[in-house]
């Protein structure tokens, strides 16, 4: 249904976005090239604003062609929740949940609730995208998607937090690190062994760099990476320690791999982790049955990890 409820031309503005030509659009899309041209062209007249730069290998979004995007975008959200909508009316489980999740949820916590959903509601489809939590406020906001998992949420007025919890930071070592040992860890601690860190680009290390940079500066990080894998997998190699919260390494955790030291530094603020949906919007059924799950799993499996002892 969505499908034809979304302006033919706005179709046609989505697609040589995502494709970055008329050309490769059509290619995707199987429709002529010249009718998306034609739709295009048509609209950049009607509003009498260019919405892509044309550009010798490709086209490319104007300031306004962006609001276009933003805007077929939520079009095209609003529409599928309103077959959705329809369907439960007709008393039919179905329809596409979209998620904005964390890229620490895609190893554990994101496979059981795909699994889940798979076993108990097979009618329900799931549409995750992997996020920053500046992105995840931004999907909730603007409609892009219907629930999100995501760190340190800013409160906004039409925000409803079906599950909330706290992340304190620690430090997280393979078992044969000398730290490993410790029941508890200081910054002053951590500072005499290597470490890998986040990238500065990235909001949890704009956080430590705010509050303890002199640990960045007296010890550098022998890695720093905005990839989470590659992170753990060094500090598996044994000789490395980073900074984070359990829910980052939580699969590892739970296999022992490993081992997250809990530390005692006054005015570092715990993280959070929630799931939210957006008050402005209708819930569906197909919704608050997604996120209540997400946030049943991912309650039960901190829960879990931090009754080892561990974590």
């Amino acid at each position: 249904m969505s499908l034809h409820l979304l302006p033919r031309p706005l179709r046609y503005v989505l697609a040589v976005a995502e494709h970055g030509s008329v050309q490769a659009a059509s290619r995707a899309t199987g429709i002529a090239a010249s009718a998306i041209d034609r739709h295009i062209h048509a609209l950049e007249d009607a509003s009498d604003t260019p919405l892509f730069e044309r550009l010798p290998r490709g086209m490319r979004p104007t300031a306004a062609g962006e609001a276009v995007i933003v805007m077929a975008r939520r079009w095209l959200a609003d529409a599928e929740r309103l077959e959705d909508g329809l369907q439960e009316m007709r008393g039919q489980e179905h329809g596409t949940v979209r998620l904005a999740a964390m890229d620490s949820l895609a190893n554990g916590v994101l496979p059981e609730l795909v699994a889940w959903v798979q076993a108990e509601h097979p009618r329900i489809r799931l549409a995750v995208d992997i996020v920053t939590p500046a992105d995840a406020a931004r999907a909730l906001d603007d409609g892009t998607a219907d629930a999100v998992l995501a760190f340190n949420l800013p409160q906004q007025r039409y925000q409803h937090r079906i599950w909330t919890a706290d992340l304190p930071f620690g430090v997280v070592v393979a078992p044969g690190h000398p730290l490993a040992a410790r029941d508890l860890v200081t910054l002053t601690a951590l500072a005499d062994f290597p470490t890998a860190s986040q990238s500065a680009l990235l909001p949890v290390r704009q956080y430590l760099d705010a509050r303890f940079g002199w640990l960045f500066s007296q010890n550098a990080p022998v890695l720093v990476t905005n990839s989470l894998q590659l992170l753990k997998q060094a500090v598996g190699q044994g000789d490395l320690a980073i900074l984070t919260s359990e829910l980052d390494v939580l699969p590892e955790l739970e296999t022992g791999q490993l081992v997250f030291l809990p530390l005692v530094e006054s005015g570092l603020r715990p993280q959070t982790i929630s799931v939210a949906i957006d008050t402005r919007r209708p819930l569906t059924r197909v919704t608050r049955v997604v996120s209540e799950r997400a946030a049943e799993v991912m309650a039960a499996r901190l829960a879990d990890v931090r009754a080892g002892g561990r974590a």
